[in-house]
């Protein structure tokens, strides 16, 4: 099987969000080691606004499955995740730095990685990570009085289960009113055939290094019914 690699980092950490939203399983293979373990992608921790500049982001993986793994892990730090985007077969390597036990993210720290693997299919079917039609969504922080902020924010990307939406400077406030397990009443998504109004979580929040965004956050929302409860606009 030949495989093509990707290195840029804005697209590596828009895969992994996608992973992280949609609950992806991944599979774990141990250096020298044959035996698949199962297990997901639960976080990346990264510097928010107030923290040092610098320091490289870091994922966390749930405990493996079957528990063997959970030993093994400990004497190989060195492992290959494998996953799927979009029907493409995807593969990274990955060292085993730490454990967290930070509730409600129990598992295992990695080290972000500098490249990913993505197996390559005839040209009409390659690897595309494409928005699905939201590009921007509103909401209101608060107990909907009438000096609540409102929020209008462009999207960044989306999947059938969440999308992730742009933080820009004027906008960091809001990176400090909520966190990851958050839930958000009554955001409205808007695309150009549709508008629908449902409640998410917030699953990750990400500092963007590069690209036309530099400097902005992603925030990371799911919402399961996104798809299915789309509506005509009035």
């Amino acid at each position: 099987m030949a495989w093509r690699t990707l290195d840029n980092k804005l697209k590596i950490m828009q895969i992994f969000n996608h992973l992280i939203i949609n609950r992806a399983e991944i599979k774990i293979r141990l250096k020298g080691g044959e035996t698949e373990f199962i297990s997901k992608f639960i976080k990346i921790n990264q510097e928010d606004v107030l923290s040092e500049i610098g320091k490289r982001p870091e994922l966390i993986i749930e405990k493996l499955t079957p528990e063997k793994g959970n030993i093994l892990i400990q004497s190989s730090p060195e492992v290959t995740a494998e996953f799927l985007i979009q029907q493409s077969l995807c593969r990274c390597t990955l060292v085993h730095t730490g454990i967290s036990s930070t509730y409600p993210h129990f598992g295992y720290i990695l080290n972000f990685p500098e490249s990913v693997e993505i197996a390559e299919k005839r040209k009409e079917e390659r690897f595309l990570y494409e928005n699905t039609g939201f590009v921007s969504v509103e909401f209101k922080l608060g107990e909907k009085s009438k000096d609540d902020k409102l929020y209008e924010l462009n999207v960044f990307d989306s999947s059938k289960h969440g999308l992730s939406i742009i933080i820009p400077q004027k906008h960091f406030d809001l990176l400090q009113k909520i966190k990851v397990g958050d839930k958000l009443k009554d955001i409205t998504f808007f695309s150009a055939r549709a508008r629908i109004k449902l409640n998410g979580t917030v699953r990750h929040k990400t500092k963007i290094d590069e690209g036309k965004h530099k400097g902005s956050y992603l925030i990371g929302i799911e919402s399961p019914d996104i798809i299915e409860n789309c509506k005509p606009m009035k």
